[in-house]
């Protein structure tokens, strides 16, 4: 605006400086031609102003798509770091599920071994037993054969 208002003061001297001396043709022409720059300037000064509108329209248009994508952005991480907190929650869940199961498997497996074994010696103590008392009964038999033998033998030798 400011250079409309100088432009239109330099055109205004201009032309009062050439009516000083010229004809009324010369007047109109003058006058038909500080019209015509008036418009010319008026028109370039509105199409800078019209094009300064639009780019700052365009910038601030811009602005709010960057200002979106930045939201839309920060939204998404923000979604992303949370289904990786949930991820590791549920992995550190799961590892603590299987630790716990491997420690009752393996109490469970310590558990059997230990009843196996309890069976295994009842098992043999029992064979032993068994063992024993046929080795005892074999031997009252041996002894009570034995005896048999020495009583006929010593009732032979007596009675001879």
């Amino acid at each position: 605006m400011k250079t409309q208002s100088k432009i239109g003061i330099a055109l205004a001297c201009v032309l009062v400086a050439s009516l000083g001396a010229c004809s009324k043709e010369d007047v109109d022409n003058a006058k038909k031609s500080a019209e015509a720059a008036a418009d010319s300037v008026t028109e370039t000064a509105n199409n800078t102003m019209d094009a300064a509108g639009d780019m700052a329209s365009d910038a601030a248009d811009a602005t709010n798509e960057a200002m979106a994508s930045a939201g839309d952005m920060a939204s998404d991480a923000a979604d992303a770091t949370s289904e990786a907190m949930e991820s590791a929650g549920d992995m550190a869940s799961d590892a603590a599920d299987a630790t716990g199961k491997a420690m009752s498997d393996a109490a469970d497996s310590a558990g059997q071994m230990a009843d196996d074994a309890m069976d295994s010696t009842k098992e043999m103590a029992s064979d032993a037993s068994d063992a024993v008392t046929k080795s005892a009964n074999d031997a009252m038999d041996s002894a009570g054969s034995a005896a048999d033998d020495a009583s006929a033998k010593m009732d032979k030798a007596l009675n001879k």
